[in-house]
């Protein structure tokens, strides 16, 4: 691999991740979605415990934060709802944008092959995104929080904590994870029959085609 090979290819992820980035339009859609992909999952039914859990992204919460959803945690009885605001814009958006960045800088040897990547990549990253940002919510909800909704034991806390510090918690690994799938949706790319890999073409490193 030649230091111009790799060179434009760096400038090419840099330049597609720059211009992802600063994207501040998308921001109150991108958070109504999630907003409702949250709901979809915990549903309308209230826990066994009686807390109903509920994900907002209003318009006037949206036109001061346009990357933010909101949990509410309502318990039962008169004590007020808990408020857990969520930036989906650094924990979601910006490793999103990573990947999307790093597929479109890589050479492949047809558009074909870069829109089988994004697809297959984006089924992949974005439920496991979902996934990992849970993991601090469900430590927050079976005991850590102020309410209770689930009972959680103390080996299972420490395990979400310690698997959110390692694969969420910016600026470090936050990255790491589409960074990884990536590479490893290339190499599979190379055992289905392409000579793309970075293990067996550094002209994989070109920049885009």
């Amino acid at each position: 691999m030649t230091r111009q090979r790799l060179l434009g290819f760096l400038c090419a992820f840099a330049g597609v991740f720059a211009g992802f980035a600063l994207m501040h339009g998308p921001g109150p859609y991108y958070s109504k979605v999630h907003a409702a992909l949250g709901n979809a999952i915990v549903g309308q039914s209230a826990l066994a415990s009686g807390v109903t859990l509920h994900f907002e992204a209003s318009d006037a919460e949206l036109a001061k934060e346009p990357w933010r959803v909101t949990l509410h945690v309502d318990p039962p009885g008169p004590r007020p709802a808990v408020l857990v605001p969520i930036d989906v814009r650094t924990l979601l958006y910006l490793p999103t944008a990573a990947f999307l960045a790093l597929a479109v800088a890589v050479r492949l040897r047809s558009p074909r092959e870069h829109l089988q990547l994004i697809a297959i990549g984006l089924l992949i990253l974005e439920p496991l995104l979902v996934l990992l940002v849970s993991l601090p919510l469900l430590s927050f909800l079976g005991g850590t929080g102020p309410i209770q909704a689930f009972m959680l034991n103390r080996p299972t806390h420490v395990l979400l904590q310690i698997l959110y510090r390692a694969l969420v918690v910016p600026p470090g690994m936050a990255y790491a994870v589409p960074l990884f799938l990536w590479w490893l949706l290339l190499m599979a790319m190379n055992r289905n029959g392409t000579q793309n890999s970075p293990a067996r073409n550094t002209s994989l490193l070109d920049g885009p085609v």
